[in-house]
């Protein structure tokens, strides 16, 4: 039997090539359950990194598909050690095999807590660890909201920005039904919903905001680095992240380490309930007429984007390398694994004064239910290092408030030049980014 690490695909991809490198690096075999995907097309890219898949009938996969593809991988001559899922909509079936498995996971409960917007909310108040107001939206049921704050509304369920915005008429709350069918309807990300579809609306943060790239292991918290988002630009029922900076530009480094003992406060508070273990990216805001920070959401999975590729960049270590590594090492590396992630850790870096690395990466959205006619990003100097656009001649957008990703581009950037980078970049990307619909 072949020891194998079994990935948990989402309609036939799932950062396949980086997990397949991760385990081969283990000394592992990778195989795969997949939900069944739009395009043959698509799994068969996904298939030249896998030993072995199953392909399931349904969009999603369900609890009930594990067991069956664990026994049919083993008639195969798999022996499924551990289960990895980069999809966020899979963490809840990748913590449930992982538990009968016996490798390190975060218990279900605790996953749950941080997946519920509402519950994490109303967890973090109760232990002093918010001074954010929070009220679940019942249909037909106007809040009772203090004027004097701003709101902000989004999914208990949140995925792509989905229907995240801030509140300027109470009256615009009777949109959400109309957003609840664009989300029972948006096949790509539906699994993510978890067939949950209400709504919270919490006391806006107003302020700059920032991610933690954190890594977990036995309860001991590793920030790996931290990103700020640079340019956001909010649309009527969206919110977009057009630009990401690390290490943060807009705020000095005191304040940096300052939310990140924060958010290790907040995850230390969670570890009780079995947050313990894996990769998270944790959005937090500085709410600066109150001089606080405060937790956002915390994402029990790597970011999206090109976060992984940044927090690579300036720290040496990728998250798709480390988390698989972390399911099943042994009781004897885990001193030197500990070890090796505080070496690497740029705000570990930050917090002693050492030199570190940085990036300025970006991104382009497309205007929903268009068809795009032409697309490009060719600057005539400064090309980035790492571009990715996600659509072609002929792409119909979905008809979604979510952000709908055209193009990511990366830039290795001077640390101590980066408000300097940051404005140029955001002219250069504007200058040379075209994209035409019909």
């Amino acid at each position: 039997m072949k020891r194998a690490i079994l990935l948990l695909m989402h309609q036939g991809k799932s950062y396949t090539e980086e997990i397949a490198a991760a385990t081969a690096g283990l000394g592992l075999t990778l195989v795969a359950l997949s939900s069944r995907p739009e395009t043959t097309e698509v799994l068969d890219e996904s298939r030249r990194h896998l030993a072995d898949c199953v392909v399931t009938e349904e969009p999603e996969l369900y609890s009930g598909d594990l067991d069956k593809a664990v026994r049919e991988f083993a008639d195969r001559g798999y022996q499924v050690e551990a289960a990895f899922a980069s999809f966020e909509g899979y963490r809840l079936l990748m913590a449930e095999l992982n538990e009968r498995l016996g490798a390190r996971d975060c218990t279900e409960a605790a996953l749950r807590l941080c997946l519920d917007k509402y519950e994490l909310r109303s967890y973090l108040f109760a232990e002093g660890l918010s001074e954010v107001r929070v009220h679940r939206l019942t249909p037909g049921v106007t809040p009772e909201l203090d004027r004097s704050a701003g709101w902000f509304v989004k999914p208990v369920r949140g995925a792509g920005s989905f229907a995240t915005f801030l509140l300027d008429d109470v009256d615009d709350l009777a949109d959400l039904a109309a957003i609840q069918e664009q989300m029972r309807a948006d096949r790509r990300m539906k699994a993510i919903f978890m067939d949950r579809y209400d709504f919270l609306v919490e006391e806006y943060v107003e302020g700059p905001e920032f991610s933690y790239e954190t890594f977990v292991l036995d309860g001991r918290i590793h920030h790996l680095c931290v990103h700020e988002k640079a340019r956001v630009e909010r649309l009527k029922r969206t919110t977009l992240e057009g630009m990401s900076v690390s290490p943060p530009v807009s705020i000095d480094r005191d304040l940096v380490l300052e939310g990140a003992d924060h958010v290790t406060r907040c995850l230390t508070a969670l570890a009780e309930r079995g947050l313990t273990a894996g990769a998270f990216h944790i959005e937090v805001k500085y709410w600066e007429s109150k001089k606080r920070w405060e937790i956002i959401e915390i994402n029990p999975r790597v970011g999206g984007s090109l976060i992984n590729v940044s927090a690579q960049t300036v720290t040496g270590l990728s998250f798709f390398d480390l988390w698989p590594e972390s399911l099943l090492l042994p009781d004897g590396e885990r001193d030197a694994f500990h070890d090796r992630l505080t070496r690497a850790s740029q705000l570990e870096a930050l917090r002693t004064g050492a030199p570190t690395k940085a990036t300025v990466f970006l991104s382009k959205y497309g205007e929903k239910g268009r068809t795009i006619d032409a697309i490009s990003f060719e600057p005539p100097t400064r090309p980035p290092r790492i571009l990715r656009i996600h659509a072609a001649e002929g792409t119909v957008l979905e008809t979604s408030d979510r952000g709908i990703f055209l193009m990511d581009a990366l830039w290795d950037v001077a640390a101590d030049d980066l408000e300097a980078e940051v404005a140029f970049l955001d002219r250069h990307s504007t200058e040379h980014f075209h994209v035409r619909y019909r």
